[in-house]
């Protein structure tokens, strides 16, 4: 049986599904035994009560847990995980004691490693096993797999560093052009597009929103670098329209007759919105390196498949994305008042799974990964962000 060892900072039962668990739902179906371990917690988090935990239905499985003959979790605290404060002197005093985080998964991971024929470590704090990885599980693929931009996510010096240091890694995967662009100097970097789960949208939902409605119906399905001040502008600008937005915030957010805030869903419950809504927004920080979200944003594939126009900042518009539409378009607000549904073909998250599966396995992987002389050059934006068409 095929071993992969997946290291990221979710759970394996948690409410949001990221790509991280539909992939390995998927490389269960397809025969491979899964350990998956959820790096990037420590009693700092039970300290000072990480929000990320609040979000949990409940508290996640402490240990090592066998769910089934194929599927393995591993959760546990080190003393301390990479952090970042808001000094730079003490950030710089911490850096030591991340060895701590690292020598306490290594006698963790040493045995489902060595065993390991796939291992797949996504961004975040993951990326500061990257040596570890190498020196237990020589003999296996080793993919960075790059869900996020983390120089957006404030993330610690130590992970930046080790990000760029991409040496204990065979192979970085993204879903973004943008990303890929930045490890050109990897030998192996493939651009493996994100997906949606055919299956579980195949499903009628009911509508969630209140009858009758009073004006357009807008979602915005994620808290990710969520520009709260960008959504109060647009409430005060469309007070018809009525604004949803579902997922976890660190503080609390303003009042606003026309923004309901939901919290942290489902995916059921997060389809429903979508699948019901007139309006997609991605309300993404306006900040350079955003741009990446286009690609990797696992709202904006669900808003085309559904057909939704997305509104956001300008940068995520792109001419191969039409339906993206940047608040400083022309008549950008009307356009999505007046959107005609144009569903779109998405990939299935199957197929991310089957990509991810090609080293050494099945062969030759560039079957259906992008080469990395190819992966690793951008489209270059021809045309003024600003000037998305519909």
């Amino acid at each position: 049986m095929k071993r992969v060892v997946l290291l990221t900072g979710h759970f394996p039962f948690q409410k949001r599904r990221p790509s991280m668990l539909w992939v390995s739902h998927h490389l269960r179906a397809e025969g491979w035994r899964m350990t998956h371990v959820t790096v990037g917690y420590s009693w700092l988090s039970k300290v000072f009560g990480d929000v990320r935990l609040t979000a949990l239905d409940s508290p996640p499985h402490y240990g090592i847990h066998h769910h089934d003959p194929q599927f393995t979790s591993i959760y546990s605290l080190p003393p301390i995980h990479p952090v970042k404060t808001r000094s730079a002197p003490l950030n710089r005093l911490l850096e030591p004691a991340f060895k701590l985080f690292t020598n306490h998964w290594s006698r963790l991971l040493r045995v489902p490693l060595s065993r390991a024929d796939l291992v797949i470590c996504e961004s975040g704090p993951p990326v500061l096993l990257g040596p570890l990885l190498a020196e237990q599980a020589p003999q296996a693929a080793r993919i960075y797999r790059v869900s996020d931009d983390i120089r957006l996510l404030n993330a610690p010096d130590i992970l930046l560093r080790s990000e760029r240091d991409h040496r204990p890694f065979t192979r970085i995967s993204t879903a973004s052009p943008h990303i890929a662009a930045r490890f050109a100097d990897h030998a192996n970097v493939t651009i493996d597009p994100i997906g949606i789960p055919h299956q579980d949208i195949r499903v009628s939902t009911d509508d969630p929103y209140p009858r009758p409605r009073p004006g357009p119906i807008a979602v915005c399905a994620g808290t990710t670098l969520l520009d709260i001040p960008a959504l109060i502008r647009l409430a005060d600008l469309r007070p018809n329209w009525q604004i949803h937005v579902l997922g976890r915030l660190r503080q609390t957010p303003p009042a606003r007759r026309n923004i309901a805030w939901h919290g942290e869903q489902d995916f059921n419950t997060t389809l429903a919105h979508i699948a019901h809504a007139d309006i997609g927004l991605a309300p993404y920080r306006d900040e350079p390196g955003v741009e990446y979200q286009s690609t990797n944003s696992n709202r904006i594939l669900l808003y085309r498949h559904h057909g939704l126009p997305t509104l956001g900042p300008d940068r995520l518009c792109h001419p191969t994305l039409p339906s993206i539409i940047g608040y400083n378009s022309p008549n950008a607000l009307e356009r999505c008042e007046t959107w005609r549904r144009a569903p779109e073909v998405v990939p299935d998250w199957k197929e991310l799974a089957q990509r991810l599966a090609q080293n050494g396995v099945t062969e030759p992987p560039e079957a259906t990964s992008t080469p990395p002389d190819k992966a690793t050059k951008p489209r270059v934006n021809t045309v003024p962000a600003f000037a998305c068409k519909a």
